[in-house]
């Protein structure tokens, strides 16, 4: 009997999968079709999450805002030119450009957050792919096949649903050559392995004895990375030739080749962007002002127990300081926040209720 079962209902669940994916799809579809907001529409909804690097996000939103905005117009014509086709065959013929970005910025500064933020207001998949992880062949680690595997599962198993989605390319300077960036022989190959993803050809995704074919042609990648002394690569090639100026706008392919990219990947990323380092007064703001402020989530978490969390003005400011110094970041704040509180938290829930203010010398107390 319950084997009948099994297969009976086995039966019933494979059709209605099979017609949740096909509305996942048509949704999605559409959504991108609909999609209407203007570079500055996009960043003026960044700026409730991400304080400062105003720069990155008029880039990011510029690209992203072009690039959906195209694709849905591509999607439009094959459908209204192809009635009947299937969606695969008009994915395929939809044609736009892509301009993939690259982020180049200190550790904590944004870049991750920044991405994953904009896709978020578009609706489309988005995947970090941390790179440190990545070897050429997956003999130590993962090989670059295995972005396609977790963009298909952000797609919610839809490849033609991941075929639209973004890709964060994390920590990408570090599988630079050897030559520059001490990073072993295997960072060529890995590069190598990306550039087949980035150029958006027909990939062949492995699940277990499944072999999936998934194109990456409209998938928007992004990369981003601290590229330590490249800094210095360009200022020598400007004193070279006699030039001067601020290294960020003299920024070439040539001198992320001699860092140790390769010149076709780098090639691929035509859209490039320097973040600045945030200063204590972005700190601070990011725990007053962000939407996605981890004090906020504090204060909300303590007011459950009814204790109400107000820090001072100087505590803020110790705070931010505390993560300039330790060169965390935004990052860093969670980490800060916890040391300060986190005796608080486990000792004051169930004792005290009322008002808790904290002040410069109890962060500094705590933190020392």
């Amino acid at each position: 009997m319950f084997d009948r079962m099994s297969e009976t209902n086995r039966g019933r669940i494979i059709e209605r999968l099979a017609a949740w994916r096909q509305k996942q799809l048509t949704d999605t579809i559409q959504h991108i079709i609909n999609f209407a907001k203007t570079p500055r529409d996009l960043k003026q909804e960044m700026d409730r999450f991400i304080i400062g690097q105003e720069q990155g996000k008029k880039v990011l939103a510029t690209a992203i805002a072009f690039h959906y905005r195209r694709l849905g117009q591509a999607l439009q014509e094959a459908l209204l030119a192809g009635q009947g086709q299937d969606l695969d065959q008009i994915l395929r013929q939809a044609r736009t450009p892509k301009a993939n970005v690259l982020l180049i910025g200190p550790t904590g500064c944004g870049k991750t957050y920044t991405a994953e933020v904009a896709a978020g207001l578009v609706g489309v998949p988005f995947v970090v792919a941390d790179l440190t992880k990545f070897s050429e062949t997956g003999y130590v680690g993962q090989n670059t096949g295995d972005i396609l595997v977790d963009l298909l599962v952000a797609s919610g198993g839809n490849p033609q649903i991941a075929q639209l989605g973004i890709v964060y390319l994390d920590e990408i300077d570090k599988i630079a050559t050897e030559a520059t960036a001490y990073r072993d022989v295997s960072g060529r190959g890995v590069q190598k392995g990306l550039l087949k993803l980035v150029e958006g050809v027909e990939n062949t995704v492995e699940l277990g004895q499944e072999r999936l074919a998934m194109s990456t042609r409209h998938v928007l990648f992004i990369g981003g990375g601290v590229f330590d002394r490249l800094d210095q690569i360009v200022e020598q090639r400007l004193k070279r030739h006699g030039f001067a100026g601020p290294w960020q706008q003299q920024l070439l392919t040539e001198d992320l080749v001699v860092f140790g990219m390769e010149r076709q990947l780098m090639g691929r990323f035509p859209v490039r962007v320097t973040y600045d380092l945030l200063t204590t007064q972005n700190l601070v703001e990011i725990l007053t002002h962000s939407e996605d402020s981890p004090l906020l989530a504090y204060t909300a978490d303590l007011k459950a127990w009814d204790i109400d969390l107000k820090f001072t003005p100087e505590a803020l400011r110790a705070v931010a300081l505390k993560a300039q110094q330790e060169r965390t970041g935004a990052r860093g704040l969670v980490n800060i926040l916890h040391r300060v509180l986190g005796e608080d938290m486990f000792r004051l829930p169930g004792n005290f209720t009322g008002s808790l203010v904290v002040d410069e010398a109890y962060v500094r107390w705590r933190l020392a």
